[in-house]
């Protein structure tokens, strides 16, 4: 079976992923590592200003729920404690050491540091921790992949605080000077394990696949420390820490919280038999027993990272890529969807009779010609016989594979024109059914190579009159940005609010063409049809 596994390009994320690819190969299937580039791998902004690790999960998250993936994987702490909509944690492998690390000059202990040394972390819980045990240090917030923060006890940091596992994985604890004693310097809930998810509704051979991964050791654990934060509602800023060791014996889980200053610190554990119920209700108790005892009077559990849309409206299509409202929404924004466009299926005489004839490809440039299709119900499998299908991107490729399409060629980054850019050169027959009114990417560019091309209409998209509220709103300049994914989308924003409105994010050259065309602003373009491409220009637009 081949696996589409979608990853960040950092050094230690793609090492990860390769970890789990690995693993699958030895199963015997073929797995391709899926690059996801996202705001925060581009950015050099604090982490803590882009919304903490959720910019990357969400980025990643995106990829699979859009079909561009079959399966993501994730450093386990760093995911959401809330389920995913869409999402099924698969399998968790086996955990790598779960402690934090101390890497400093001269190959220096923590209690060995100078007075007043300069100690680098990006985490609000490491930095506690220090200081609770060396309150004279000056805490130094760092962000950065692990080469970078390492780089700094070169520079100006006496030492850095990373985790283990990271260092391992990249074949770098020569650096560690001291491994800090996970039972009294409490690691992240569930730090070194990693997470493999993949869509909710994905076929049972890939979920029996990824089943195979699984260590229940681990899943138990990680589970357990991470029902400790769901429990305290802690925010991704708030000091928490929690390890749990999975013996003969059962589930031992110790939590601790940790005021800001370090001056301060609640301990509890527990124990628990080994299974996935007792594992969270393990995790609950302790929390529980860290409420009682004062902790929300210690700290601000709901502590959070600041998020750089905090405060801004987002008027998005109801149809937009997979992920978008809920990455803008990780991002801070409020983000408001309503439906600009409507589809009126066409009749499919004129696609019965051009399928009676012979093509050498059928190209597919949207997911509602699909669905249109379905609709009417003609569907495309068994009829398209020996021609070869391109689809213009993979949410339309996902639409296709559902109805049982296979196909020769997906356009990666989406679009008309990266569709005709990797399209081969003629001659020959090209059928295009789609929309009634079609943009000129990729007619244009298949005909400039060589080939005869004849458009089929499907559907119609008609245009929608938004609710007076949106109206109201858009007039009052209540919107900050105006996410445009298609011509249609501008045009029908234009016909119910005027263009005295918000700044336009566009989906790629022609949906921008088309926004100017309307008398839109537009102030940013994203380069993929997909929510991490959304994302980093609407950051890139209002930050």
């Amino acid at each position: 079976m081949r696996l589409r596994l979608a990853t960040r390009g950092s050094a230690l994320a793609w090492t990860q992923s390769g970890t789990v690819a690995d693993a699958l190969r030895a199963l015997g299937h073929e797995v391709e590592l899926v690059r996801i580039t996202t705001h925060g791998d581009v950015s050099s902004a604090p982490l803590a200003s882009m919304g903490g690790a959720g910019v990357f999960v969400g980025a990643v998250r995106a990829a699979v729920l859009s079909g561009e993936a079959d399966l993501a994987v994730h450093s386990f702490k760093d995911l959401p404690t809330a389920p995913a909509a869409g999402l099924l944690l698969a399998a968790v492998p086996p955990r790598e050491d779960p402690a934090d690390a101390l890497c400093a000059q001269d190959g220096l202990r923590l209690a060995e540091l100078p007075e007043g040394a300069r100690v680098g972390t990006g985490s609000p819980r490491r930095a506690a921790q220090l200081l609770a045990r060396r309150p004279d240090l000056e805490v130094v917030a760092i962000r950065g992949n692990v080469e970078t923060r390492l780089r700094r006890t070169t520079e100006d940091l006496a030492a850095v605080v990373l985790a283990s596992a990271g260092l391992r994985r990249l074949g770098l604890d020569d650096r560690i000077t001291e491994r800090l004693d996970p039972l009294e310097f409490l690691p992240a809930p569930a730090q070194g394990a990693l997470a493999v998810e993949c869509r909710a509704d994905a076929p049972a051979e890939v979920r029996d696949a990824l089943a195979q991964l699984d260590h229940l050791p681990t899943r138990l654990a990680a589970v357990a420390e991470r029902a400790v934060l769901e429990r305290l509602e802690a925010g991704c800023a708030a000091p928490v820490g929690a390890f749990c060791v999975v013996g003969a014996a059962g589930l031992s889980l110790r939590a601790a919280v940790v005021s800001v200053d370090g001056s301060a610190r609640l301990v509890e554990q527990g124990e628990a038999t080994a299974t996935d119920a007792e594992a969270v209700a393990l995790g609950t108790r302790v929390a529980e027993r860290l409420l009682s005892a004062g902790a929300a009077g210690l700290v601000d559990l709901g502590a959070t990272k600041p998020k750089p849309l905090a405060g801004r409206r987002i008027l998005l299509p109801e149809r937009s890529p997979a992920g978008t409202a809920e990455a803008l929404t990780a991002a801070g924004a409020e983000v408001v969807q309503a439906s600009f466009t409507s589809f009126e299926t066409l009749p499919t005489d004129g696609l019965t009779t051009a399928l009676a004839e012979a093509w050498d490809w059928v190209v597919v440039t949207s997911a509602q010609t699909v669905a249109s299709l379905e609709d009417g119900g003609f569907g495309l499998s068994g009829r398209l016989g020996a021609a070869k299908v391109a689809s213009v991107g993979p949410t339309t490729a996902a639409a296709l594979a559902r109805v049982g399409i296979r196909m020769d060629l997906v356009a990666d980054p989406g679009g008309g024109t990266a569709l005709a850019e990797v399209f081969p050169h003629g001659p020959g027959r090209v059928l295009l059914p789609g929309a009634e009114k079609v943009s000129a990417e990729p007619t244009r560019g298949l005909i400039a190579k060589g080939w005869e091309v004849r458009q089929v209409p499907v559907y119609r998209t008609v245009p929608t009159n938004l609710p007076a509220e949106v109206v109201t709103a858009w007039r009052a300049g209540s919107f900050d940005a105006f996410v445009v994914t298609a011509g249609s989308v501008a045009r029908s924003a234009v016909l119910s609010c005027g263009t005295d409105g918000p700044k336009v994010v566009a989906i790629g050259a022609p949906a921008a063409a088309a926004a100017r065309a309307a008398g839109l602003q537009v102030t940013a373009v994203a380069t993929r049809p997909d929510a991490p491409s959304l994302v980093a220009a609407t950051l890139s637009a209002l930050t």
